[in-house]
């Protein structure tokens, strides 16, 4: 995802084992990840005396992160902002990014409702991907991250399916790893591309919703071929299965398996999916019905979970915890691109932090990323 070469990867340097962060896609909502995120570092800041909050960076060997997942994940790790600097600029960005434009021209609050609609049902995509590119750019100047440097700031992993024929999922990597996979157009094409591939791209890649952002066209120099890239979310909503089949990154390629003493996988909140009969058009309604479907992130949770549970049945992974926290979000039905409930998103997130019940669950997983 870094147009530059990469150092060689460090060992990872947790005396319990390797620590994984998963983090779903969901549009605006990301800001709920990111606060429960935040309130972590925080109880973990508490916890072992520090004088600032710690960051994300700091206590997770690798993150991976899937559409605004991914966008999120380029944020902790590669640009080592704190959870807390993160959510400021999320809250920029979803802004620029979800406000709707009318031949680039911004539309009044009133006609915004209708116009998304429109274009839900008349256009390939709702939004501009220049208009997020620069919001990126932004953070990137200000964070102080250019073209030349070469530091490996932290392990993040986005996954994208190839084309719109789902073919696979492409793994960008922020840090470089022995590359032993099968020649195809798709791996032949990613690395002879792996230094070839910008933040911007990567985050316009991992954000290519269909309906949402369009897709993305890269043909990297010295290759006869090209890659269209669709939204990771479409299949891998949540990433946790690309993290955990992505865990020997964080050693050599001939040494054996790193021991996993946690994964954390954080969501951006759930309810209940609403009839499609009682949205405004019911085509749209369905079409995000279908969306909802597609990008289940919960169904992948308890999949996982499953897994890990007959995992921890085998002696290598007996103490390895596995926590998914995803605040209810109470029965209210918000789009990924509505910016505007943003204040709504924060309060019940914050109610969720709040709750009896998640402030035990809160320390459980604090334990697990830093236990004594």
């Amino acid at each position: 995802m870094v147009a530059s070469d990469i150092s060689t990867k460090s060992k990872f340097n947790h005396h319990h084992g390797v620590r994984l962060l998963s983090l779903d896609g969901g549009g605006v909502r990301g800001i709920v990840s990111l606060m429960v995120l935040d309130e972590l570092m925080k109880r973990i800041q508490k916890r072992k005396g520090l004088s600032e909050t710690p960051l994300p960076a700091d206590y997770f060997e690798l993150a991976a992160g899937t559409s605004t997942g991914g966008i999120i994940a380029i944020m902790l790790f590669r640009l080592r902002m704190s959870a807390e600097q993160a959510i400021e600029e999320y809250k920029i960005i979803s802004q620029e990014v979800f406000k709707p434009k009318v031949y680039g021209f911004r539309v009044p609050g009133i006609f915004e409702g209708l116009v998304n609609k429109t274009k839900t049902i008349f256009q390939d995509s709702r939004f501009d991907s220049a208009t997020l590119e620069k919001a990126i750019d932004s953070v990137v100047e200000k964070y102080g991250l250019d073209e030349n440097d070469k530091k490996e700031k932290g392990k993040a992993l986005l996954s994208h399916p190839k084309s719109s024929k789902m073919e696979e999922t492409v793994l960008l990597r922020s840090y470089s790893i022995v590359d032993n996979s099968p020649s195809s157009i798709v791996n032949d094409c990613m690395r002879k591309g792996k230094d070839q591939i910008s933040i911007n791209l990567a985050v316009k890649a991992t954000s290519a919703a269909p309906t949402y952002f369009p897709e993305v066209v890269w043909k990297p120099h010295g290759s006869d071929n090209s890659l269209v890239f669709w939204d990771g979310g479409l299949l891998n909503n949540n990433p946790i299965d690309q993290l955990w089949y992505a865990r020997h990154d964080v050693v050599e390629h001939d040494e054996p398996e790193p021991p996993i003493s946690c994964v954390i996988s954080l969501g951006t909140g759930y309810s209940r999916p609403g009839d499609p009969s009682s949205s405004w058009f019911r085509l749209t309604g369905v079409l995000s019905s279908v969306m909802a479907l597609a990008t289940n992130t919960n169904a992948k949770a308890k999949d996982f979970s499953r897994h890990m549970s007959d995992l921890k049945k085998r002696p290598a992974y007996k103490n390895t915890i596995y926590y998914r926290l995803n605040p209810h979000l109470k029965g209210n039905q918000i789009d990924l691109a509505d910016y505007t409930k943003m204040d709504l998103l924060i309060e019940l997130t914050n109610r969720y932090l709040q709750e009896k019940e998640s402030a035990k669950y809160l320390e459980l997983t604090v334990d697990a990323i830093c236990p004594n």
